[in-house]
């Protein structure tokens, strides 16, 4: 199977992917780091009486922080399997997806 040459639109939409897939990483890491901080983090530090209580009223900000970027993510997901599908199915044209 030889694949075939690229012209610039395929290196254009390949460009879009990757921008998809770094925008899928970043939003993964902070949909992370939201989830951490705001169900662990901060329940342990106002348990073991090394922050005051005020500081629970974060969670509410971390909490929809975290499904939001989560959504995010999975949309940008989508978007890159969808492309990398459209981009393979060009390149290996016989290709068994």
């Amino acid at each position: 199977m030889d694949p075939r040459f690229l012209v610039v639109d395929q290196w254009n939409q390949l460009s879009v992917l990757l921008m998809y897939l770094f925008l899928f990483v970043g939003l993964v890491i902070n949909t992370a780091l939201a989830f951490l901080v705001a169900h662990g983090v901060i329940p342990s530090l106002v348990n073991n009486s090394e922050a005051t209580t005020g500081l629970l009223a974060f969670r509410r900000v971390l909490y929809p922080v975290f499904a939001l970027s989560g959504l995010a993510a999975a949309l940008a997901l989508y978007r890159a399997i969808y492309l990398i599908v459209g981009f393979v199915g060009y390149f290996f044209p016989r290709a068994a997806i």
